[in-house]
């Protein structure tokens, strides 16, 4: 039996129970306490990539608008408390183990069986309560139909896209993940889409018509486009010299600069925006333009060093590398030699990945595979296997293509920055899932506070023994 005080064995314990499809479980706790979700506006936003991007920028606008606002996201990186702010504080270390305490109470003398993520989302449902807040973002662990945040009655929805991605449980096939996400639109309410595919585009028109839901799409009803280069190739790097961003939208044009300057973050920047817009909620131009110019979520095109140069960014599919491949050739040039330290889960099309980097190369760079990601897999399906990447690699570039290394995590690591620091067009990029950058963001970000918990739902980051 558990110890009631214990909060890192009740929430590894969890663990076990992995993803399980379904509201019910989630709607009984939420109802033994009085249904916290109840009350505050709420944005509910979901979608392959860029949720939680977009998740803190909306959060940034209205928390500068003046409302209190709580905001649940996921994965953490490093600390499990990362996952529910407060007007854009983490609680404390004593708060956030008080409430384990209490929903593991709560999931044990009502035999619910709640699932590690749905455990979080009951959680901050109780937290955003005590904290009085007004205004809530919820970012969706994945799908959208039955995902826990979607017991949530949203004032606007936000769809930031749709790629394969978590095939086992969605179904195949992108149209199966598209109804899955695209299911949540609540009649009557604003849901916002970024989307680019024509069949996608005409599909969510078509479930308005008959889900009731009001489409404002991406390309149609609002956009975004950066304006000249990246500031930070021609080496600036001061916020005055941050990259302006064009937004068209609902009430017109207008010009941001954001603080998350990648390449991809116009897109969530513009759903965000255009989610506000739509709310009907009243939030001044200063609080936009603030909000927006504050808005940061680590491990996303995050620089954690300058010399070497460092950059984290939890890209885990096609998609998202794809995205990444092109925030570097728009950060870098061409002329750039990337080191990739990357781990990717087995269960990811990493070879479709690791051909996006080959295709988009002009440098040869190197690769650092960290073997022991196998070894500390725990309940998700594994890692990749390093040499298996390597053979990858070898058979793509032949004879004369990049320097690969595999080993052991930390002493990879510090090979990895030693060959970054022989040339100054080297960049190294961590990589591959967020799980790696969580494990690896320490090293350069010491944490502010002990760590309470740094477990996910699918295993252990690397930085934790098996």
């Amino acid at each position: 039996m558990t110890p009631p005080e214990d909060v890192s064995a009740i929430l590894s314990g969890l663990l076990r129970f992995g993803i399980n499809p379904g509201l019910e479980r989630v709607e009984a706790a939420l109802s033994a306490l009085d249904h916290p979700e109840r009350g505050p506006l709420t944005f509910q936003i979901v979608g392959t990539n860029g949720k939680g991007s977009t998740a803190s920028f909306i959060e940034s606008i209205l928390r500068h608008a003046g409302y209190r606002t709580g905001r649940f996201t996921s994965p953490h990186l490093s600390d499990i408390r990362e996952r529910i702010a407060i007007s854009g504080e983490l609680l404390s270390p004593e708060a956030f183990s008080e409430l384990v305490r209490e929903v593991a109470h709560l999931n044990s003398s009502r035999q619910l069986n709640l699932t590690y993520f749905e455990f979080l989302t009951v959680m901050a449902h109780l937290a955003f309560r005590r904290a009085d807040v007004n205004c809530v973002v919820l970012e969706a662990g994945m799908g959208g139909r039955w995902d826990a945040t979607t017991v949530s009655d949203p004032i606007v929805t936000v769809l930031t896209g749709v790629s394969l991605d978590h095939e086992e449980v969605l179904g195949p096939g992108i149209q199966r993940i598209f109804e899955e996400k695209v299911a949540v639109g609540r009649r009557g309410r604003p849901f916002v889409a970024t989307l680019a595919d024509p069949v996608l585009r005409a599909a969510f028109l078509d479930r308005s018509r008959s889900k009731g839901f009001l489409p404002v799409l991406s390309g149609r009803d609002f956009e975004g486009k950066w304006e000249g280069g990246d500031p930070e190739r021609a080496g600036v790097t001061s916020s005055a010299g941050r990259r302006p961003l064009w937004y068209r939208g609902r009430w017109g044009g207008r010009r941001f600069s954001p603080a998350l300057t990648a390449t991809y973050q116009a897109g969530n920047m513009a759903a965000a925006v255009a989610a506000l817009e739509w709310s009907h909620l009243p939030i001044s131009a200063s609080a936009f333009r603030e909000g927006i110019a504050s808005a940061v979520h680590p491990g996303r095109f995050e620089t954690v060093s300058r010399d070497p140069l460092v950059l984290l960014d939890g890209a885990h599919n096609p998609e998202a590398m794809e995205r990444l491949v092109q925030a570097l050739l728009d950060r870098f040039g061409s002329n750039a030699s990337i080191g990739w330290f990357m781990a990717v889960h087995a269960d990811k099309n990493w070879q479709e990945m690791l051909t996006l980097v080959h295709h988009a190369s002009t440098s040869s760079g190197a690769f650092f595979f960290p073997d022991e990601a196998v070894a500390h897999s725990q309940t998700g399906g594994g890692w990749a296997s390093a040499q298996e990447m390597e053979n990858h690699i070898r058979g793509a570039w032949g004879k004369s293509g990049p320097w690969v290394e595999r080993g052991e995590r930390e002493e990879l690591l510090r090979k990895a920055l030693r060959w970054s620091r022989e040339s100054s067009q080297r960049v190294l990029v961590v990589t591959g899932s967020l799980y790696l950058v969580g494990a690896v963001r320490p090293y350069f970000i010491p944490p502010s506070a002990p760590v309470i918990f740094s477990g996910n739902e699918r295993d252990r980051p690397l930085s934790e023994d098996a």
